[in-house]
């Protein structure tokens, strides 16, 4: 149960920090929460189906067509997310942000299913904090971090820009990032991986960390033009107070 309740808190966690990027036209606080419901329903499809085709074709537990089937149907799964509230409410996707705040909080609520699957199927061994938690915090950041830079594609519709070339291009490099972490990392027990898998992985985090943040800071700018043109409000300016303030308290 108290593994559960760490990952509900990640999650929220994860939720309100991606809540303080959206500055100058804020989302409602349902409309979010409905964002990470439905990544944790279309996560749940998309875990059945990939079930459901490795049944039928035999893959192994480490084959790369699990790790296909991951990449390409649990993107496609946070993907339908922003791209339904596009379609069914826009009157709730009128921010260049948009598309990349309802893909993140898609990516959380797709952790936090997965992280609940796995530790009710296949629980975490080991008594270390890391080995108890430490996955599923990966996979807050890393599906935090995809569904964004997915979904941030769709916040270029509000800006009148070419837009489907840039999804094309980012859905199709975040489900090969997806299958690297998956076939060289989260397929593979903790005692098979070497050196390089933790390189692999660093590398996948790194860029996946900078793309996103460049996306967070081309979109607020968007965002402040289009909003709030008179606002001395800055996205690092504000992230630099958050933390300085931090360490006063």
């Amino acid at each position: 149960m108290f593994s559960y309740l760490v990952l509900a808190l990640g999650g929220l966690l994860f939720g309100a920090m991606v809540y303080r990027y959206d500055m100058h036209e804020r989302e409602p606080w349902w409309m979010l929460v409905g964002a990470a419901f439905a990544g944790a329903l279309t996560m749940w499809g998309a875990f059945e189906l990939e079930l459901l085709i490795q049944d039928l074709a035999g893959a192994s537990d480490r084959s790369a067509l699990k790790a296909v089937l991951a990449g390409t149907l649990e993107e496609l799964a946070k993907l339908a997310v922003p791209v339904a509230v596009l379609l069914l409410m826009k009157k709730h996707f009128n921010d260049p942000m948009d598309g990349l705040i309802y893909g993140s909080l898609a990516g959380v609520g797709a952790a936090v299913f997965e992280g609940a699957w796995w530790q009710w199927f296949a629980p975490p061994q080991g008594s270390s904090v890391l080995a108890a938690h430490g996955p599923n915090a990966m996979r807050l950041l890393m599906h935090t971090l995809w569904g964004g830079v997915v979904g941030s594609a769709l916040g270029l519709i509000v800006m009148k820009k070419p837009w489907r070339q840039a999804l094309t291009r980012r859905v199709a490099l975040i489900m090969l990032i997806h299958f690297a972490w998956d076939f060289f990392l989260g397929f593979l027990p903790a005692d098979e991986q070497t050196g390089w898998h933790r390189l692999i992985a660093a590398l996948l985090v790194g860029v996946s960390i900078v793309w996103y943040g460049l996306l967070v800071v081309q979109a607020n700018k968007w965002s402040r033009s289009l909003h709030a043109p008179t606002s001395k409000q800055r996205l690092v300016g504000r992230v630099v107070r958050m933390l300085i303030t931090r360490r006063i308290r």
